[in-house]
């Protein structure tokens, strides 16, 4: 459910030139003075000169007429007659009585809640270029409300509503860039779009340019003071994560004049608005000041937290109807008071891959990309993409991505004698890429047993370190050639737990005679070498780490 319709504020001057332009009428007497008037949230006067015209069949004065109705600006609230100027608008062909017509029927107000309505309606709008019908549009499909989910469209849209100057759809632009969610991640290009977002008063994108500037990132210095500034925008409005960084901020004299109190009063309000997963922490650093305040200063404090308002800054206005599951002033979750924001309803993790043909299909494991609603793929030199799923296979914990990767050579799997215990192999991969750098991990080690975990013929048992992370990348011979992929680890503690020994390096790989069926059943043209070349492992890896690619999953 979307929240009901926000009441509308003073019109920036943009603004005013796209409503004027979206919902321009004939020059009925009076049109002027209304509309005047409804800029000035003189609600009365508006009213008064818009009845009239309404009354004679001017849709630009129904559809503002009614949305006051809607919303009781100026008088009672009349959800009959504010539907029936609405339709008869609408059916005129005016976008901004189309955009509140798709609210009402998405939110089920004072007509049968009906997406499908809510979808013709808005996307009527949307297609005379109504910014704040694109954006709802961006927000239905993006997130699935009432519909299959497609991120790919609802960026399209979200992109189409920033270009008409939109701030919520650059905010939501400028968040994707930075999470790297339905788009590789760029965090220049979110700092350009947070810029534009954040001027207009958008709190989620005033707290990316403070993390911008507090770590330095996204092409711009660090600068604690620019960062406190645009952290203490996005606190006064009562974003909860903004509050805890510009308390910590204060409390260590980072960009601001040091003063515990200060500190605590923000980190309080912070921990009083955060989400779930942050809020113990907060309270936890927030407690940690307050003991080191003298009574009456924590006293003063509380009370000024008890006092605390969050101030509400002009919003852009095209139409004063709400975006459809737009974020509301508190950001998608983080983990931490520097960490990135993360979008809502997620978690992201990691593994890697390798590319088998020469149309960039890359193959990983199944476990890697299970429930993944957005995948990534980055090779060693050049940017992130983003993948499909062409398939998987749970059983076997195979899968294979669809990307647009060209690269001049791919991996070549071996064709000729099997592999022996004891011989030599290489890993390569991307093992806890939280942690370490994001460039391929190179390990060796030996095939200790032809079979894996209790006699499974479908798996190598290999010695060579294997982390999270590695899963789905390549388990090569020393002829640089593809035998296997890497799919799993033993969990020592838990054999430890139940034997009262700690094993070490025994590790599995999927053996290549089933990737490569796989390959051949999903009609997939992969090559094949001999392996009588015998390389060192640092040779082996340098060649096969350019057809291994890093691979992010944004999870459900």
């Amino acid at each position: 459910m979307i929240p009901r319709p926000r009441r509308v504020r003073p019109l920036a001057p943009l603004a005013l030139g796209l409503l004027l332009a979206l919902g321009a009428a004939p020059a009925w007497a009076g049109y002027d003075e209304g509309l005047a008037a409804y800029q000035k949230r003189d609600w009365t006067a508006a009213i008064r000169e818009f009845k009239p015209l309404a009354a004679e069949g001017n849709p630009a004065a129904q559809a503002r007429l009614g949305h006051m109705l809607f919303e009781g600006l100026g008088g009672a609230k009349d959800d009959v007659e504010a539907l029936k100027l609405l339709n008869a608008a609408a059916v005129a062909g005016d976008p901004l009585a189309q955009h509140w017509l798709g609210s009402a029927y998405f939110n089920g107000r004072a007509v049968p809640k009906d997406i499908s309505q809510a979808l013709v309606w808005f996307g009527r709008a949307a297609d005379k270029g109504q910014p704040e019908s694109l954006h709802a549009m961006g927000e239905i499909h993006f997130n699935g409300l009432g519909i299959n989910k497609d991120e790919g469209k609802g960026v399209e849209y979200f992109k189409r509503a920033a270009d008409k100057g939109w701030a919520a759809s650059r905010e939501r632009l400028a968040q994707f860039n930075w999470d790297g969610r339905a788009m590789p991640t760029d965090k220049a290009k979110a700092l350009e779009f947070a810029r534009l977002a954040g001027d207009a008063g958008r709190p989620v994108a005033q707290f990316i340019l403070g993390l911008g500037y507090l770590l330095g990132q996204g092409g711009v210095e660090k600068d604690m003071a620019k960062a406190a500034q645009w952290f203490r925008k996005a606190a006064d409005q009562g974003h909860p994560q903004s509050q805890h960084n510009l308390g910590v901020m204060y409390v260590n004299g980072h960009g601001v004049p040091k003063s515990a109190p200060e500190g605590y009063v923000w980190m309080a309000l912070g921990a009083q608005r955060a989400p779930a997963n942050l809020k113990q922490n907060y309270e936890k650093e927030r407690d940690a000041v307050a003991a080191r305040l003298p009574p009456a200063d924590l006293d003063t404090a509380r009370q000024r937290v008890a006092q605390w308002k969050p101030s509400l800054p002009g919003q852009q206005v095209a139409n004063a109807a709400p975006a459809p599951g737009a974020p509301s002033s508190a950001p998608s979750t983080q983990e931490s008071a520097t960490a990135p924001p993360r979008s809502t309803g997620g978690r992201v993790s990691s593994g890697s891959g390798f590319v088998v043909s020469m149309d960039g299909v890359v193959m990983t494991n199944a476990h890697v990309v299970e429930q993944c609603r957005t995948i990534t793929v980055k090779p060693q030199d050049g940017p992130a993409q983003v993948a499909s799923l062409k398939a998987k296979d749970s059983a076997n914990d195979m899968a294979l991505l669809k990307t647009t990767l060209r690269l001049p050579e791919i991996a070549r799997f071996r064709q000729d004698r099997p592999l022996r215990s004891g011989d030599e192999v290489v890993v390569i991969g991307y093992p806890l890429s939280s942690l370490l750098s994001r460039e391929p991990n190179i390990t060796a080690g030996v095939v200790s047993a032809m079979n894996g975990m209790r006699g499974d013929p479908r798996h190598y048992q290999i010695t060579a370190p294997v982390q999270k992370g590695n899963s789905g990348g390549p388990l090569i011979d020393m002829g640089g050639n593809i035998v296997g992929i890497v799919t799993s680890k033993l969990n020592a503690m838990k054999i430890a737990d139940k034997t009262g020994d700690l094993p070490q390096n025994i590790n599995f790989a999927i053996k290549a005679d089933l990737a490569r069926s796989y390959l051949d059943s999903n009609g997939v043209t992969y090559q094949t070498a001999a392996s009588s070349a015998q390389m060192s492992v640092a040779d082996v890896g340098e060649r096969i780490k350019r057809v291994t690619v890093f691979i992010e999953c944004q999870v459900q």
